[in-house]
């Protein structure tokens, strides 16, 4: 994935700043970046005066921040925190659009409850967990191709415990794919498809 400029710039400071001793080969892992363009993005730093270049040696440099470099790093990582929060904002909003259509799709069981599991246990469930508690839905299980555990006060079930109406022998009403990344919910549909579990009873976030 292709980072935005500043992003690149705020990922290499705070890599230099953490007083560990960095390369420009493990500066292009840690960024996903080839080895020319983490070449260029340093350059440009040392340029812009955040950064400057100490001799170890013949073959070996060090990277060091300046005061404008430290500044310039207060100022990058305000505005990805501030990115962070619109961001989460934003996929909270989403999430609750899902869930509160979920609700008015979701029948009731004999008790009144509107029974959900989720299929998934990442970030995205923790946040679609905390926008249910503004619905009448009721999370009974959530399952995960691999983590196991608790999620908040759930356990966390094997794909292979759950059944088109039951999940670990619990009812349930509806499954959510808790992800809103493509490649992870489409290998998540294809498992619940092998599970025989109605698309008409599942939805994604």
């Amino acid at each position: 994935m292709v980072l935005p400029e500043h992003e690149y710039d705020r990922q290499i400071l705070q890599a230099i700043a953490s007083g560990e001793r960095v390369t420009q080969r493990s500066l292009s892992g840690d960024l996903g970046a080839a080895l020319g363009l983490t070449n260029l993005l340093i350059r440009r730093l040392v340029g812009k005066g955040y950064v400057r270049v100490a001799g170890l040696g013949t073959r070996h440099v060090r990277y060091l921040m300046t005061p404008a470099g430290w500044e310039a790093l207060g100022r990058a990582t305000r505005v990805s925190m501030a990115n962070t929060v619109h961001l989460y904002t934003q996929t909270r909003e989403q999430i609750r659009a899902s869930l509160t259509a979920v609700s008015q799709r979701c029948e009731p069981d004999a008790t009144g409850e509107k029974r959900i599991v989720f299929y998934g246990a990442g970030d995205v469930a923790e946040i679609a967990y905390v926008s249910l508690q503004s619905t009448d839905l009721a999370l009974v299980g959530v399952v995960d191709d691999r983590r196991r555990g608790k999620f908040f006060d759930v356990v966390i079930s094997e794909p292979e415990r759950l059944s088109a109406d039951t999940l670990d022998g619990v009812p349930y009403s509806h499954l959510i794919v808790a992800s809103i990344r493509q490649n992870v919910t489409d290998a998540i549909q294809a498992r619940i498809n092998e599970r025989g579990i109605p698309s008409s009873r599942v939805s994604c976030l």
